[in-house]
């Protein structure tokens, strides 16, 4: 089973209304990709948590995703974000 193709349930993909991100939607996206909470980005960038939670479902519309987990991959996956791991002490970037 490949996880990450069936993120989000049964159902046809929406088309992404808008394909692009805002620097700030993705900013949060990436954050939120290293594991971080919304109440943990909104700290990291000055913001309010109800701030950061609609610069995520700006994002989830524009990328025509159905959660927040969701759009972090969909934006991955285009090349939209990058998203940084680090496993012990390997460092892996992961970039579409």
């Amino acid at each position: 089973m490949d996880t990450l193709n069936e993120v989000g349930g049964s159902g046809p993909r929406r088309d992404a209304v808008d394909p692009k991100l805002r620097e700030m939607e993705t900013r949060v996206l990436e954050l939120m990709a290293t594991g971080l909470s919304t109440a943990d980005v909104a700290d990291h960038l000055g913001l309010t948590v109800a701030t950061v939670r609609e610069h995520v479902r700006l994002a989830i519309v524009r990328l025509g995703a159905r959660s927040k987990l969701e759009a972090v991959i969909i934006a991955a996956r285009r090349g939209l974000i990058s998203v940084s791991l680090v496993v012990g002490s390997v460092n892996l970037s992961l970039v579409a």
